[in-house]
């Protein structure tokens, strides 16, 4: 090596970090070919350190103990760190409801039980299949908060060494447990509660935080956390030089006082942050393999409360700590109403540059007693035609308020219509039609509306333009040449990220901008935790099967008269549904 240039080294260790970019344990394999590989490989593969379940829990801790010499000596080479506790369990916390388990089974199961945490709960589901207890044993004494695994106390007391090895550490990312059945996790509150507290401690002469990712929040955490006085001091300090936050969030609690008492939690903590930048909210609370342009929610389906209860959390007023400077919003897999989409755009007009909408619902209701509520909310809104009193056409309302966006960049934009009375015949198109028979995208023709690009003409000749609700509001007007050739990454987000950095939920695939957050363990033994719990539950469908067979043989026994099928695969389409575990 003495003998080669400086810079062919380092163009071959380059490639080397390149090429090892899904496998950096190979990766770190190379710094012992010789001293320069060493010196130079070092700081790519140790930017990130990580603190998962096997280096908390006492059972493999025997195998990977923390190696506190290694940690002094490395340690400064840190500037992100991985937290990964999505195995964690929960044993005894109460549920408000039944957890989402296939609805044939809820019946039969509402008679045996009561809600309570997830391994209480599937204890007493197995309880009759006596193959399940040593899972059930194994959730509960591992995978559980407790003396025999680790407590929340061994949890703060190793993140806070950790934190003390890393000065240099201003990236954070906290996977928070994943319950596969039970929606309340008392773990989770207390994880998320004692990060904040070891961030806020952290020795004096560290970095501040600058990016967080939270993964898998749910609305009853933040709830609770802001209730101790003590765990909002510690959210203050953690966010008071924020620039960059990214959290994927789970609603669990229902109706309209906790879906207002969440909205103003979630945005009083956002708020703390006043150096942010960016920010990516993302719903977990759907799947995102499942879009469609129109779905539609009938009153036969679900309450218009419960089903106004999915919109993500928006501003009704701006946070008490102003985000002036933050220039970059993503909004992902949500539902949002009108109001409150706009309320947020008002908010963040100032700063706000770039703005990403990806898989976004906007929720609308259709009422057979007043047809012309389906244009009352739209878009991008109709051609040659004012904004009638009351109407929101979300396109024109971005120009109107002078939303001047450098980047503009959407996919999968949908409706959500709530249908009040009978059902609409045919339902009604909305603005998904090209006005220009061009056969142009819904998304294409958003963000080229709210960039103000001229509209080309329709089939007949006549001109196409988006007006605003006043003649006077001129600057609301397209104002921009129409390009030659418009291509995808001219409006299509996925098609831009390809080739452009992905300033609001790159984070979530790589908080070190370097190598993918990854853990093989995890997320084999979710798939496990899954697979065996799907198993537990075909085997009770298989004896509630041979139950009701008895009975139309004459036998009498209880009434399980419900069609139970095998869940195998409902349970499995449940499981996993909206987690992302890269």
């Amino acid at each position: 090596m003495n003998i080669l240039p400086p810079e062919i080294v380092l163009s071959i260790l380059e490639y080397c970090v390149i090429n090892h970019y899904g496998d950096k344990n190979s990766l770190l394999g190379l710094r012992t070919v010789c001293r320069l590989f060493d010196h130079v490989i070092k700081p790519y593969v140790l930017r990130t350190l990580q603190l998962e379940f096997t280096r908390l829990d006492k059972v493999a801790r025997h195998e990977r103990p923390l190696d506190h010499d290694a940690l002094a000596r490395i340690g400064h080479l840190c500037h992100a760190l991985y937290l990964d506790l999505m195995l964690v369990r929960d044993d005894g916390e109460p549920s408000n409801q039944l957890p989402a388990l296939p609805r044939t089974l809820h019946p039969v199961l509402t008679r045996l039980l009561l809600p309570t945490g997830e391994v209480s709960y599937l204890s007493k589901i197995f309880s009759a299949v006596p193959s399940m207890e040593a899972f059930v044993t194994t959730l509960r004494d591992r995978y559980c908060l407790n003396e025999a695994s680790f407590t929340e106390v061994d949890y703060r007391d190793n993140l806070g060494k950790l934190l003390e090895y890393t000065p240099n550490a201003s990236a954070v990312r906290l996977n928070l447990p994943f319950q596969l059945i039970s929606k309340h996790c008392r773990a989770a509150t207390m994880i998320l509660g004692n990060t904040f507290e070891a961030l806020a401690q952290r020795p004096e002469d560290s970095a501040r935080v600058r990016t967080l990712v939270l993964e898998n929040v749910t609305d009853t955490t933040i709830v609770k956390l802001w209730r101790n006085p003590r765990d909002v001091r510690n959210i203050i300090d953690a966010f008071s030089a924020l620039e960059n936050l990214l959290i994927s969030v789970r609603r669990h609690e229902e109706g309209q006082a906790q879906t207002i008492n969440f909205r103003h939690r979630l945005w009083e903590m956002i708020g703390k942050a006043p150096n942010l930048e960016s920010l990516c909210l993302i719903s977990l609370d759907w799947d995102e393999g499942s879009f469609e342009p129109i779905k539609t929610t009938t009153q036969r389906d679900c309450s218009i409360d419960d089903w106004h209860f999915r919109s993500i959390p928006t501003i009704r007023k701006p946070p008490k700590s102003v985000l002036a400077r933050l220039t970059y919003l993503e909004l992902r897999r949500v539902e949002v109403s009108g109001c409150g989409l706009l309320s947020m755009f008002k908010c963040f007009k100032d700063s706000l540059k770039e703005l990403y909408l990806n898989q976004v619902y906007l929720k609308k209701v259709h009422s057979a007693g007043a047809p012309g509520s389906s244009n009352d909310l739209l878009w991008i809104g109709l051609p040659n035609t004012r904004p009638p009193q009351h109407h929101r056409w979300i396109a024109t309302c971005l120009r109107q308020m002078e939303l001047r966006l450098r980047v503009c960049r959407v996919a999968s934009l949908g409706y959500d219509q709530y249908v009040i009375g009978e059902e609409p015949h045919p339902m009604p198109g909305y603005d998904l039609e090209d006005p220009s028979g061009l056969g142009r995208t819904l998304e294409q023709r958003f963000v080229e509306v709210v960039s103000g690009i001229q509209q080309p003409d329709a089939p007949d000749g006549s001109p196409v333009a988006y007006w605003p609700e006043q003649e006077e509001q001129a600057w609301a007007y397209a104002d921009r040449d129409r390009p030659h050739d418009m291509e995808p990454r001219d409006w299509s987000a996925p098609h831009y990220f390809s080739t452009q950095k992905n300033p609001t939920s790159g984070w979530q695939k790589t908080i070190d901008c370097q190598f993918p957050n990854f853990n093989q363990f995890t997320l084999d033994e979710l798939h496990w935790f899954a697979d065996t719990a799907c198993k537990g539950m075909s085997k009770i469908s298989r004896a509630m099967d041979g139950e009701e067979d008895r009975q139309h043989a004459g036998h009498h026994g209880p009434d399980n008269s419900e069609d139970v099928p095998g869940t195998n695969a409902q349970l499995g389409d449940t499981t996993f549904h909206g987690m992302d575990l890269d």
